[in-house]
């Protein structure tokens, strides 16, 4: 036999307990999250994610004619004319600690605000 009866009132209470953390720690979201905007290490724009009421398209110009899409508790690279595309198909940046970067146009967003882990791999 495996496990015997008192095994289990050990481990079923284990078991539940991480799964209430990744659950927690999965779907919470930061409330002060603050997008931050860079166009050549210049910074051009914060935006307060939790207060975002709307959707809106942020036109940055330049050479590589940048948009942002920013829509409550979210921001992303909407549309840009570099050739490679990188940073639009980085997706929505949601959490404090995410970067995209648009390297051709030299625009960076980063989101400032209380990380919830030391790092992301993956």
């Amino acid at each position: 036999m495996l496990f015997r009866k008192k095994d289990m009132l050990l481990i079923f209470p284990l078991v539940a307990a991480a799964l209430l953390l990744l659950v927690w720690f999965t779907f919470r979201t930061a409330d002060d999250c603050v997008a931050v905007v860079e166009v050549n290490g210049a910074v051009v724009g914060q935006y307060d994610l939790s207060t975002q009421t709307d959707t809106q398209i942020l036109d940055l110009g330049g050479s590589y004619h940048v948009q942002l899409k920013l829509a409550p508790g979210e921001i992303s690279f909407f549309h840009s004319d570099c050739p490679d595309q990188v940073c639009v198909r980085t997706g929505v940046l949601t959490k404090p600690g995410q970067t995209a970067v648009c390297l051709p146009a030299r625009v960076s967003v980063e989101i400032q605000g209380e990380a919830e882990v030391d790092g992301v791999t993956g």
